[in-house]
């Protein structure tokens, strides 16, 4: 009788191999693609957020963040035998099948908001050149952008339901987060410093593994004229300049939100499988 799976931490010895697991992983993205955070998150921090459940036969591995973010890979059948790695976590996003094994472990939670979403890669072939889809003057955000970047932020936490309108504290959390975002260089924007109309930042930022783009929010008052597929075209063409052609950039959106969908296809991205973002009130 075999033992139940449990979570246990990654030796710094197991990096490489866990790491070639990953890039190897079976997946309609492909392995390197579709794990391309966790991937960055080894490159990053190492051993320490990482947590491993695997036998003979099972094999899987969770990011963990305490408090703020949960990202499962690997076999549905390792992650619901182990169990969720942490009961402290405010977002949850993966696979389909990795996100609702570690879901089906989790307690009925009235707090919890169950996303359907699309992960989408570029195929470079589809990318619009800047003649036919100019670049609407994306640059680097700045100290002065922060108010309304958090602005921005807080509408996007309501356009995707994430949950009522957080409020001033919750504003507040956003711009603090964003204003260290903007301090490592991974956040974009279009408009005048200090009043940018689009907000757009990098998850993922790793010349090795790719990019993922996300947080990808226009103004109310300047939707719907192409602004979102224009900057998110550009964003890609810079994307592809500092690296390989064949970059690897990803990103991730509702699965009921069109309009998105038809912008990100007209910027060069393909779907390519479904994925699950669960936020936790």
């Amino acid at each position: 009788m075999r033992r139940r799976l449990r979570w246990r931490r990654v030796g710094p010895g197991e990096l490489e191999t866990v790491a070639a697991r990953l890039a190897a992983w079976p997946a309609p993205a492909g392995g390197a693609a579709r794990h391309m955070f966790a991937l960055s998150a080894i490159e990053s921090f190492g051993a320490d957020p990482l947590r491993l459940a695997a036998d003979d036969d099972r094999w899987a591995m969770t990011v963990v963040f305490p408090g703020r973010l949960v990202v499962p890979c690997g076999d549905p059948e390792a992650i619901a035998e182990a169990g969720p790695p942490t009961r402290r976590w405010r977002l949850m996003v993966g696979d389909v099948a990795a996100g609702d094994a570690l879901l089906a472990g989790v307690a009925d939670d009235p707090q919890l908001i169950v996303h359907d979403q699309r992960y989408l890669m570029v195929d470079a072939d589809r990318v619009p050149d800047a003649a036919a889809v100019p670049d609407p003057g994306l640059r680097r955000a700045e100290a002065a952008d922060l108010p309304k970047l958090a602005a921005l932020a807080v509408r996007l936490h309501v356009d995707d339901r994430f949950g009522p309108h957080p409020g001033r504290v919750g504003e507040r959390g956003y711009r603090q987060r964003l204003e260290q975002t903007v301090r490592q260089g991974l956040v974009w924007c279009v408009g005048p410093i200090g009043d940018p109309v689009l907000k757009l930042e990098r998850s993922v930022s790793s010349r090795r593994w790719g990019v993922q783009l996300a947080g990808i929010v226009a103004d109310p008052q300047v939707r719907a004229a192409g602004l979102g597929r224009a900057a998110v075209a550009a964003a890609v063409r810079g994307a592809m300049v500092e690296g390989p052609r064949d970059r690897a950039i990803s990103l991730h959106v509702r699965a009921d939100n069109p309009p998105a969908l038809a912008a990100y296809a007209a910027a060069g991205f393909v779907d390519r499988e479904a994925w699950r973002l669960v936020v936790r009130g």
